[in-house]
C-alpha cells in the first residue's frame, strides 16, 4: 500500500479546461503554504480519531433540524477493521413505494459541497431522515483541497468517517492508498442497473466498482428553437455541416479542448486507450477523418471553432449561431439569455457510431476500516440518497445531472437532454496514463485546425508522443 499517495492531487482534467467543477470548487496543484496547513487540519483529525479509539462515540447536541447538524469537529464512527475475507451484509434496499426495513445506527459522512450543492445534499438527508428515523448522520464539511488529503490520512490511521462524497478523478489515489472499499458483491446488481452505465464505470478502478454516483457530468448539443427548425436537428455530422452550408445561423461554436472534442473520436470509429493504457488512436483512421471533419466544419461560414470559451458562450447568448456544445454548468447563464429558446438535443452522429461524450461522476465512497454492519448501513445510506432521495434536490436545487435513471427531473427540458445523451456515454478515463493524454492531446486538435497539420500525420505523432511519455 502506498502510505504517501496525497503529495502530488492531481486532477484528471487540466485546469485550463472549462468543465464540470466539484461542489466545493477544485484548484490546481497544491502551494507548499496549501499542503502544510492540509497537514495540520490532518495531524488534527487523525489525533481526535485515536483519542477516540475504544470509547463510545458521543452523541451530538440536539439541533433544530431532522438531521444531524454540520458541527466544526464531529466525531468519526468508531474504527472496526473488516475482518480478512468478511463482506459487508446486504441490506434489503427499498424503492420509493416501499416501506423501509426497520433500522437504526449512526453515519458520518465527510463532503466539500456548499451553496446550492450543499442545500440540495441538505434536503437529501432530511428526506433520508423523514425515512429512517433511527438512523442518525452527522456531516462535516471540509474543503475541496483538503478533502483527499484529509480523509486519505485519517483512514490509514484507523478512523475516518463512515463514507466520503468525492468526485471520480481522485478514485485511482484512494485505491493506491487502500483508503477505499470494493462494492463488487455489497451492491445487488439489480440495483446498480437504476444507474447509467457509464457514471458506473467512472466509479470502476481496474474492473472493480468503488462508489455509487449521486451526479454527472457530460457535453451535450444545446440548440436555439429559435434559429432552427426542430424537424431539422442534426442526426449526424453531415446533417450539422449542411445546415450550415445552408445559413451560417445555423452554424455551431465548438470550444477547441481535448474534453469538449473528444465525442466525435469514437463517432468516427476511434478508440484513444487500449486495456493496457497504451494510446491506440492511430490504430485505424477514425480519429484523422474526425479532424479532417473538423477542419471543414471551420472552414463554412457560420461555425466557429476556437480555444477563447468566453467568446463562444457569448457568442451563442447573442443568437449568433443555432447551436453550441457544452455541459449543464452553463444553463443557468444560457437560459438567463435565452429563455425558452433554449433546448438540448443528442450530438450528431458520425459514420460508425453514436457520439460518445466523455462522462464523469462524483459519487459516495465507503471507508474499508468499517465494520460489515456499518458498511451496510452506510450502503443503504448511499444507495437511498444516490438514488430515489436524492434525485429531486439534485435536479431542482442543485440543477445537477442525477446518475439515478429513474431521477425525478420535473418539466426540466435541459436535464431531460442531458439525460438521454448520457445513454451514449463513455467514462472518462480515471487512469495514470491521462495526464498525458490531456498534455499532448489537446495540441493535437490545435495543430491541425490552427496550424494545418496533416490530420493522419498528426494522430500518429501525437499517439507516440504520448506512449512514449508513459513509457508504453
Amino acid at each position: 500500500m502506498d502510505s504517501r499517495p496525497w503529495k502530488v492531487m492531481r486532477k484528471v482534467m487540466p485546469a485550463e479546461t472549462p468543465r464540470p467543477q466539484s461542489a466545493g470548487g477544485v484548484g490546481g496543484r497544491p502551494s507548499r503554504l496549501m499542503l502544510a496547513l492540509v497537514t495540520c487540519l490532518a495531524l488534527g483529525l487523525l489525533l481526535a480519531a485515536c483519542g477516540r479509539r475504544g470509547q463510545t462515540t458521543p452523541t451530538p447536541p440536539p439541533v433544530t433540524t431532522a438531521v444531524a447538524a454540520e458541527s466544526p469537529n464531529p466525531a468519526p464512527s468508531t474504527p472496526m477493521v473488516t475482518p480478512a475475507g468478511e463482506s459487508a451484509p446486504i441490506l434489503p434496499t427499498p424503492t420509493s413505494t416501499q416501506a423501509p426495513t426497520p433500522v437504526s445506527g449512526r453515519l458520518v459522512l465527510w463532503h466539500s459541497w456548499a451553496q446550492a450543492d450543499g442545500d440540495a445534499l441538505a434536503a437529501a438527508l432530511e428526506r433520508f431522515q423523514q425515512r429512517y428515523p433511527d438512523v442518525t448522520v452527522d456531516t462535516l464539511f471540509v474543503a475541496d483541497p483538503d478533502l483527499l488529503q484529509s480523509y486519505g490520512e485519517a483512514v490509514q490511521a484507523g478512523g475516518g468517517p463512515d463514507l466520503v462524497l468525492a468526485p471520480n478523478w481522485w478514485l485511482g489515489q484512494m485505491v493506491a492508498a487502500g483508503v477505499v472499499q470494493p462494492l463488487d458483491g455489497l451492491v445487488d446488481e439489480a440495483a446498480l442497473r437504476d444507474y447509467w452505465p457509464a457514471a458506473l464505470d467512472s466509479l470502476r478502478w481496474q474492473g472493480r466498482l468503488y462508489g455509487l454516483p449521486i451526479y454527472m457530468e457530460l457535453v451535450s448539443l444545446y440548440y436555439n428553437r429559435a434559429l432552427v427548425d426542430e424537424g431539422r436537428l442534426p442526426n449526424t455530422l453531415d446533417d450539422l455541416l449542411a445546415l450550415a452550408q445552408e445559413d451560417p445561423r445555423q452554424g455551431i461554436g465548438l470550444y477547441l479542448s481535448l474534453y469538449h472534442l473528444y465525442w466525435g473520436i469514437p463517432a468516427y470509429g476511434g478508440q484513444l486507450l487500449d486495456a493496457d493504457g497504451r494510446v491506440v488512436l492511430d490504430q485505424n483512421d477514425g480519429a484523422a477523418r474526425y479532424l479532417a471533419w473538423l477542419v471543414q466544419a471551420d472552414q463554412t461560414p457560420g461555425n466557429f471553432i476556437d480555444q477563447d470559451y468566453g467568446m463562444l458562450l457569448d457568442r451563442f447568448k447573442k443568437e449568433e449561431y443555432a447551436f453550441f456544445v457544452d455541459g449543464p454548468w452553463s444553463r443557468d447563464e444560457l437560459q438567463q439569455a435565452l429563455g425558452e429558446k433554449l433546448d438540448v438535443t443528442l450530438l450528431p452522429a458520425g459514420p460508425v457510431a453514436p457520439a460518445q461524450p466523455w462522462l464523469n461522476a462524483s459519487g459516495f465512497f465507503i471507508n474499508p476500516q468499517a465494520s460489515p454492519e456499518q458498511q451496510a448501513l452506510a450502503l443503504l445510506f448511499a444507495r437511498e440518497v444516490s438514488g430515489p432521495l436524492g434525485g429531486p434536490s439534485m435536479a431542482g436545487l442543485a440543477r445537477r445531472l442525477p446518475a439515478f435513471r429513474g431521477a425525478e427531473l420535473g418539466n426540466d427540458p435541459i436535464l431531460q437532454g442531458f439525460f438521454r445523451q448520457a445513454a451514449h456515454a463513455q467514462a472518462l478515463p480515471a487512469v495514470p496514463e491521462m495526464e498525458q493524454v490531456w498534455a499532448y492531446g489537446g495540441d493535437m486538435f490545435l495543430k491541425v485546425l490552427a496550424g494545418g497539420a496533416d490530420p493522419a500525420q498528426t494522430v500518429a505523432e501525437t499517439s507516440a508522443l504520448i506512449n512514449e511519455a508513459n513509457g508504453k
